[in-house]
């Protein structure tokens, strides 16, 4: 691209795609990693990590799993599952390398039935030292049903240890539609909030995720930075629309220096 190659650029510094080689670990980021992994170490049941939607839920997900070196968990990006759907989700991902599966959930059309089939899979995996671990991204969006059976399922456990474990990941406002099902908001023993980027992260992350693209001759003015800031509110998506338009505008006009009247520019067309 015409565009890549103005710039010395090895890939676009600014794709929206949720990328884990390009995930900028700001302090919440970084603590929200910290969490999960301590999480997994205390086989606990539930952990919750919230943030408006734009601020890295998934990256930090693609981020964790990239660094999780016990058996591949189950995640959940298409959260919107019927209940008998969600159980064979999870039967064929934790049950994935028994032939038999497929056929016998073909048989299995009653709800009791692939919960006790989900129960014996999970059984086994802990007899064989397998951390049972599902993620769920944009947790807001679970039906109704789906969520207590989710509080059913983390009632499996041993003597001595839950037989599986859920980070659900959400909007903000997820946490009131849990004050409806107190037993599983109860539950939570670990909730991490991601925030915006401050003034100061924007401008670190605008250099981070330049320097991660090939390090290129390009410089934001910091009336540039402080614009991007005050029309994304520091949220890494909206930051990346902003900075890649504002970058197309510097290549029209055959600059290595972004300025604040690029910005502008961006935020008219994205209509921000």
């Amino acid at each position: 691209m015409e565009y890549l190659n103005f710039y010395k650029l090895k890939e676009d510094p600014f794709g929206i795609t949720p990328d884990p080689d390009f995930f900028y670990p700001s302090k919440l980021h970084s603590e929200a990693i910290q969490s999960m992994e301590y999480f997994i170490k205390k086989g606990e049941s539930f952990m919750l990590l919230t943030g408006e939607p734009g601020t890295g839920k998934t990256t930090l997900i693609k981020t964790f799993l990239k660094n999780f070196n016990e058996a591949s968990p189950v995640v959940i990006y298409h959260s919107t599952l019927s209940t008998k759907d969600f159980l064979k989700t999870l039967i064929k991902n934790f049950a994935k390398e028994e032939m038999e599966v497929s056929e016998k959930l073909e048989k299995f059309l009653d709800k009791i039935d692939l919960f006790n089939m989900l129960t014996e899979v999970l059984e086994y995996r802990k007899i064989q030292g397998i951390k049972n671990l599902v993620i769920i991204d944009e947790a807001q969006d679970l039906p109704e049903e789906t969520l207590v059976e989710i509080k059913h399922i983390s009632n499996l456990e041993t003597e001595k240890e839950k037989l599986i474990h859920f980070i659900l990941l959400a909007q903000p406002y997820f946490e009131n539609l849990l004050k409806s099902h107190a037993q599983l908001n109860q539950r939570i023993s670990l909730r991490v909030r991601i925030n915006p980027l401050s003034r100061e992260e924007t401008e670190s992350y605008i250099k981070f995720r330049l320097q991660r693209a090939g390090d290129p001759p390009i410089v934001f003015k910091n009336s540039a930075i402080k614009a991007i800031h005050k029309k994304s509110k520091g949220i890494p998506r909206l930051i990346n629309l902003i900075c890649s338009r504002a970058l197309m505008v510097g290549y029209l006009e055959s600059s290595y220096m972004i300025k604040k009247s690029f910005v502008k520019v961006a935020v008219k067309h994205l209509n921000l």
